[in-house]
């Protein structure tokens, strides 16, 4: 049996490995994360809360299947899944390289990446010996909600480790060089950008004595005591403090505000971590960064669609700040784009439905 050979097959019993333990971690859920196809009751209420403001008769034909009537004109939800693009755009959409290719062609800013197989991980370290400071691995085709994401890759073996997790969800892989900074979701409908959302990371403010770690230290004395989660100093916060030339021994000047972490990953794990939005800043986001947003929704030819931008400063162009756009997610999920605990519904939704529902 050749060498090669051999390295296939262990390959294959890591990949049986991982995919026994990605099954129990399904049903234990240890991370607790609530995803999209579980929040039915409340898409349910959401939408029976819309058809209500504006006179719509809302009609339940299974537990997560709705039809809403205005006017003569009614349309059907399915959970968060609305009737606006056809399968050709939701399959086009969900090709990652395809779309990097696509957004490529138009000039828009994607991270420089890297398509291969679990059988030519040479490929995949080859690229990351070009990006020292972190990759991230992910399938390339049909995924979200991080299913299969590894970030923060920085040796050959975690390339491996990761490359493994994201074959159990495509037989074709996509690594990317990290981008510096936070995640922000552009909503376009028709052809316009009519909200955005932020993943805001934590923030910290030096006092010209302490250093970062001390500053941490401090925080997470105050987060204890909230019973919050704490900070950690894994590899997204010295990531995030790198590209703001600082790092865990740096003294920020007194009055000087930095981002401690850019990923909301508590456990620290850096796989299959979900961005959680939490902050609406559709009128920070300046007109550069949504005219990027429209082109993607036009280079899809999509009517709804989230696109996923990472950036240090979304009042800038992506040429300026260095960012790029990751993501283009067909059938966005709605509940990113409110406070569940202090709104009915989101605020674009009606928006959503009036465009469907339109005579």
């Amino acid at each position: 049996m050749s060498t090669s050979s051999i390295e296939w097959r262990l390959l294959q019993l890591e990949r049986l490995l991982a995919r026994l333990r990605r099954s129990w971690d399904f049903k234990r859920n240890p991370s607790k994360q609530l995803y999209v196809q579980d929040r039915v009751s409340e898409y349910r209420e959401m939408w029976r809360a819309v058809a209500e403001k504006i006179g719509a008769n809302f009609t339940l034909l299974t537990d997560d299947l709705w039809e809403m009537r205005l006017n003569g004109k009614k349309t059907r939800i399915l959970n968060y899944k609305m009737e606006f693009d056809d399968p050709v755009i939701l399959e086009m959409a969900g090709n990652k390289p395809l779309v990097y290719r696509l957004l490529r062609e138009k000039g828009l800013r994607v991270p420089d990446h890297e398509v291969f197989r679990l059988d030519d991980l040479d490929r995949a370290e080859a690229f990351l010996s070009r990006h020292p400071k972190g990759c991230v691995v992910k399938p390339a085709n049909g995924t979200s909600s991080g299913l299969g994401v590894t970030t923060h890759i920085l040796t050959r073996h975690e390339v491996r480790k990761a490359a493994i997790l994201a074959s159990l969800y495509d037989s074709e892989l996509l690594i990317e060089a990290m981008i510096p900074g936070e995640s922000y979701r552009l909503l376009v409908l028709d052809g316009e950008v009519i909200h955005a959302v932020h993943r805001r990371g934590p923030r910290l403010v030096g006092d010209g004595i302490s250093s970062v770690a001390e500053l941490i230290r401090a925080e997470n004395r105050r987060r204890t005591e909230r019973g919050e989660d704490i900070l950690g100093t894994d590899r997204d916060c010295r990531f995030t403090l790198d590209h703001q030339n600082l790092s865990l021994s740096s003294i920020p000047s007194k009055g000087q505000g930095f981002v401690a972490q850019s990923v909301n990953d508590p456990r620290q794990r850096r796989v299959e971590v979900r961005t959680v939005y939490n902050e609406a800043v559709t009128d920070l986001v300046c007109d550069a960064l949504k005219e990027n947003a429209e082109s993607v929704a036009e280079s899809l030819r999509s009517r709804f669609i989230g696109v996923d931008v990472i950036t240090t400063d979304p009042t800038v162009p992506l040429e300026q700040s260095s960012g790029a756009i990751i993501e283009a997610n067909t059938t966005p999920g709605l509940h990113h784009h409110y406070d569940l605990r202090r709104e009915k519904y989101p605020e674009p939704a009606l928006r959503v439905i009036q465009a469907l529902l339109r005579p």
